[in-house]
């Protein structure tokens, strides 16, 4: 089967790029053609695709969205695909239109990979142009819902990762400083809410340092907002790396303070790992991942609550089991998630009558809090 799957602006080493990787790598029965309207100057996910056939990347050169549209209308039609994965509302709108104007049957599906409601991506009126919706959060299936999606035209997938072959992360030694890393893109009040994690740490009256893997439009701002607080000689800045987890011998737990999120695969790869991981209950993603076996939630925009999870996993470093902690992670293996879409995808094509695939259950569903 053939899917086209169109792209939002791809900064080029995101949580997005790496799921797009990862189903190109593993969906091995579906060719797929991705088209990328806008990207950053150095699309590095590219180098995480090992598939060598049945799969092409195309990326618009800089240009006006005029030049964008005639862009992905030319490679849609000349594709022919039987679906079209949609990552924003207004890719969605163009392949529906296209569809009409050249009678084409194709099925589209839209792929929102953030919050609806903190973001642009979508709106309510680009919600009429998909057939189907995949929501990889049970916030973002919330949304649909919220928006007079019908129920009957969502599905709940979250995305995946490989858990099979990683090695999990020990804790650093007894008596040994707090030792938590961050991994994303540094944005100090936006989304990632560096600001808020920094604030967490500063309040903090245990040795700490921390390993922040990233890069980002605010690193400047991020930089000088550590000297301001006197915290930027417990931080190392180890910049963008094609896969940071390769530097990581040891750690306390992974960070994550973010205002919104759609599926912080983030924090399914620490986990993934064995590392614990400490995050804000940002409305969408974090819920889904979380539970006691692997980490806490904390309130959003709750400096002391983030301090006060911190001193906890400092205190109690040895409490989680690492393999423990890894193994909750295994609903969202990826060969659970190709038998997933792969159900989908013979169902909005009319190949079979009804989906039968059901996500496992969490191992723990309660939600630790602070």
């Amino acid at each position: 089967m053939k899917i086209a799957l169109i792209t939002q602006y791809l900064e080029g080493h995101g949580g997005t790029e790496r799921v797009i990787a990862e189903l190109l790598n593993h969906d091995l029965k579906n060719d797929y053609l991705v088209l990328v309207p806008r990207s950053g100057e150095h699309p590095e996910w590219l180098q995480w695709i090992n598939r060598s056939t049945g799969q092409q990347v195309k990326i618009c050169p800089p240009a006006d969205e005029t030049t964008q549209v005639k862009f992905i209308s030319k490679n849609l039609l000349a594709y022919q695909p039987a679906i079209v994965l949609g990552l924003e509302g207004k890719a969605n709108r163009l392949a529906a239109q296209l569809r009409q104007q050249y009678q084409l049957d194709y099925q589209i599906i839209s792929w929102g990979h953030t919050s609806i409601n903190e973001t642009d991506f979508f709106n309510r009126q680009d919600l009429q142009f998909p057939d189907y919706h995949l929501a990889i959060s049970s916030g973002i299936q919330k949304q649909l819902l919220a928006m007079g999606v019908p129920a009957a035209k969502i599905f709940l997938i979250y995305n995946p990762v490989t858990i099979i072959s990683h090695q999990t992360i020990p804790a650093p030694p007894a008596g040994q400083p707090f030792h938590p890393i961050f991994i994303g893109r540094m944005i100090l009040d936006g989304q990632k809410n560096i600001r808020l994690l920094f604030d967490g740490l500063k309040l903090l009256h245990i040795p700490w340092k921390l390993d922040m893997f990233g890069k980002g439009y605010d690193f400047p701002k991020v930089k000088q907002y550590a000297q301001k607080l006197g915290i930027a000689a417990n931080i190392s800045w180890h910049g963008w790396l094609p896969n940071p987890w390769q530097m990581v011998s040891q750690a306390d737990g992974l960070l994550l303070s973010s205002k919104y999120e759609g599926f912080p695969m983030v924090l399914v790869e620490a986990i993934s790992r064995g590392l614990p991981v400490i995050s804000t209950n940002c409305p969408t993603g974090p819920q889904d991942i979380i539970n006691h076996q692997n980490g806490i939630l904390t309130p959003m925009d709750d400096a002391p609550a983030f301090a006060q999870a911190c001193t906890w996993l400092y205190l109690n470093r040895q409490l989680y089991k690492r393999q423990q902690v890894q193994q909750t992670m295994r609903k969202f293996d990826v060969k659970n998630y190709i038998r997933h879409l792969e159900e989908i995808y013979r169902f909005v094509t009319g190949k079979t009558q009804k989906i039968t695939f059901k996500l496992p259950d969490s191992d723990d569903p309660s939600k630790p809090t602070v």
